[in-house]
């Protein structure tokens, strides 16, 4: 179902969008910066922590790698309006539609912040709230340019590493919270389908979809 909807706004994309900027409403995939694994989740819970639904990084996905960038809550954004640098951002997996989230639970592999998936549509609160800063200079978020997410609960950003779960989801790379901003907590936007500011749609040259 989530292929044919990307599919169906792939049939009317348009080629530009200024800057090729990253857009709210946008569903997109990301990469880690260092490992190239692709952040995603699946209807696995963890088996410590909160319990919550996994997020892990793997080096190739598809419908669930997928996410889409919405405003923060009490907040609005027109769907193809460019994120900032410091846009307070949530982050929906198109395939669950669950929201990505953290707390103070510790992660299973490292001990770090556990980063969950959470929620519904209905249903978000601040553990969904991340802010989009810019690995250099300022200005808008652009694909493959390098990103962190900041948890705003928490202060901690957004990681991953090369330590690898087993079963049931084995070659999982774990995706975690720390409060250092170094190499780990890099993230690029990958193939997906982004809005113009007109709310047209622009697919990236990919071609996934």
């Amino acid at each position: 179902m989530i292929r044919v909807a990307l599919v169906v706004l792939a049939l009317v994309a348009r080629v530009v969008v200024a800057e090729n900027a990253v857009t709210c409403g946008s569903a997109l995939k990301l990469e880690h910066a260092s490992t190239k694994h692709l952040l995603t989740s699946q209807a696995v819970a963890y088996a410590s922590g909160s319990g919550q639904q996994s997020v892990t990084a793997v080096r190739k996905s598809g419908e669930d790698a997928y996410w889409a960038l919405h405003p923060a809550l009490g907040e609005t954004c027109v769907r193809g309006e460019a994120v900032a640098h410091g846009t307070t951002v949530r982050l929906q997996h198109v395939l669950t539609r669950a929201w990505l989230h953290s707390h103070l639970h510790k992660s299973p592999l490292s001990g770090q912040g556990e980063v969950s998936c959470f929620g519904s549509d209905e249903s978000s609160d601040t553990g969904d709230h991340w802010v989009v800063e810019l690995a250099i200079g300022s200005g808008n978020w652009t694909r493959g340019k390098k990103v962190r997410f900041k948890h705003v609960d928490t202060g901690a950003y957004l990681h991953s590493h090369g330590m690898k779960y087993g079963r049931p989801i084995a070659g999982h790379q774990e995706v975690m919270a720390a409060p250092n901003s170094g190499a780990n907590a890099m993230w690029t936007s990958e193939a997906g389908v982004y809005f113009d500011s007109e709310s047209r749609d622009d697919v990236d040259e990919k071609g996934e979809l």
